[in-house]
């Protein structure tokens, strides 16, 4: 369970004190999440019922929020289906709740999608969709460094290798040399706004529509291209993390429809993949193995039932290396 800062009713009722939205009527904490605290908050506005998501972050620093909240409103403006956060009553979006940051962001209708079951229709409604989230970014004269970017991960694999086995030291360290110095040749790659963690769980699918792309926590500046390597080892895996050559294709050619590749993002594309699957090797290590990292003990044991084993991104990280021609061929 997710929710590590417990909330009453009256804790909630005072919040919404600040807000014009309605009478609480019920709110129910969301287990699904991984590093915040949600909670549903049903509101009756005058015989209207409506529902909210209440999120209180964990390890965010109150600072950095202010990006997150003005991307989203960026995006809100540009048309796209994202949950900006409500203002209070003096036009305020951060709030405070128990000494967290703070934010009430509007509840979206659907479901995310099954991951067994992910759609060729699917795929391509989502690779449309980021494209138009990287158009509307590239306007954008907001700016956040990648928290976990180039210079983060060189960081933590020297931290990480003298405490894994010695099979997985070496391949890190391998790996890591690889794609460091590989990457040098493709600095001009295209940047702008990303969402950095577009995994199926963040997107709802609503009578077969996006209706919502949510959790943009992740937002950086980085190269446009690796935001569409995260999706696409996610959203086109086989069973045995393999990519899936359809969705990948409809994926991609409904991206490209929108916003074209370079010809450098086309050489850079199957060592981006392998980038992408290094970063959450990376990140999913990090939390095993330094739980304190990412959230306070009280929450660690919880914390770490959530994540995904980091061994599935090693395992992908092999097969991407494996298949780089395959993956080029994607391109043509």
């Amino acid at each position: 369970m997710s929710v590590y800062t417990h909330l009453t009713q009256q804790d909630i009722e005072q919040l919404l004190t600040r807000y014009d939205l309605g009478v609480l009527t019920s709110f129910k904490g969301i287990e699904s999440g991984v590093e915040n605290t949600n909670y549903f908050l049903d509101v009756d506005d005058n015989g209207d019922l409506r529902r909210y998501v209440l999120t209180l972050f964990e390890y965010l620093p109150a600072d950095t929020l202010p990006f997150f909240i003005n991307y989203t409103d960026e995006l809100k403006a540009f048309g796209l289906p994202v949950p900006n956060p409500i203002r209070d009553k003096n036009g305020v979006a951060l709030q405070s709740v128990k000494g967290k940051p703070a934010l009430i962001v509007q509840c979206f209708a659907g479901e995310h999608p099954d991951p067994g079951n992910l759609s060729l229709d699917q795929c391509q409604q989502i690779g449309t969709m980021l494209a138009k989230i990287h158009r509307a970014g590239q306007g954008s004269s907001l700016y956040q460094d990648n928290q976990r970017g180039l210079s983060w991960l060189d960081e933590q694999q020297k931290r990480l290798i003298p405490l894994l086995d010695q099979d997985d030291a070496n391949f890190m360290a391998e790996q890591w040399e690889i794609l460091s110095n590989a990457l040098e040749v493709f600095d001009e790659l295209p940047k702008g706004l990303i969402h950095g963690d577009l995994f199926h769980n963040n997107v709802l699918f609503d009578q077969g529509r996006i209706s919502a792309v949510i959790d943009f926590y992740q937002a950086c500046n980085d190269w446009l291209i690796y935001d569409l390597a995260v999706t696409v080892n996610d959203w086109c895996i086989t069973d045995s993390l393999e990519l899936d050559d359809q969705r990948t294709k409809v994926l991609m050619d409904a991206y490209a429809q929108v916003r074209p590749f370079t010809e450098d993002e086309k050489k850079a594309w199957p060592l981006i993949l392998q980038l992408a699957a290094f970063r959450f090797w990376i990140s999913r290590l990090v939390t095993f193995i330094y739980p304190e990292s990412t959230m306070d003990q009280q929450h660690q044991g919880s914390l770490i039932r959530q994540f995904l084993d980091p061994n599935e991104f090693k395992e992908m990280l092999r097969l991407r290396n494996k298949h780089t021609d395959n993956l080029l061929n994607i391109l043509d």
